[in-house]
């Protein structure tokens, strides 16, 4: 607090910074020239492909996951298809004597067993 006592006293209360008479009147144009001129820009030219490029895009991905569903899901039919072949060659293969403890040891009851076989496939047993 004394210390703006002391400048207010030294100083005064009168504003030191004026500017010179008339600046302002001239102000905005003084600005204007010293602005360096606006180039115009020309809009670019959107041809065919930059329209109709995105929906090139989404038809080609849409392309590629179909075709890897399809590779996919063909894939899967022929291994089901191989594994049931090679299972059947392995139980016309398969002695009796090595079937009697994997049944065993299944958990099946006899009555569970007898329902499994009436409700199988009749292609299997051929």
């Amino acid at each position: 607090m004394k210390e703006e006592k002391y400048l207010i006293e030294k100083c005064g209360k009168e504003n030191p910074f004026k500017t010179p008479e008339g600046y302002f009147e001239n102000f905005t144009r003084n600005i204007m020239e010293q602005l360096p001129e606006k180039e115009i820009q020309a809009v670019p030219e959107t041809t065919l492909w930059h329209r109709i490029r995105p929906w090139m895009y989404m038809a080609a991905m849409f392309c590629g996951l179909m075709f890897g569903a399809r590779l996919f899901l063909h894939d899967t039919e022929t291994t089901q298809e191989e594994s049931a072949s090679s299972l059947q060659l392995f139980s016309s293969t398969l002695p009796d004597e090595y079937i009697d403890p994997i049944v065993d040891q299944t958990m099946m009851d006899d009555y569970t067993l007898y329902q499994y076989l009436t409700d199988a496939d009749m292609e299997i047993y051929k």
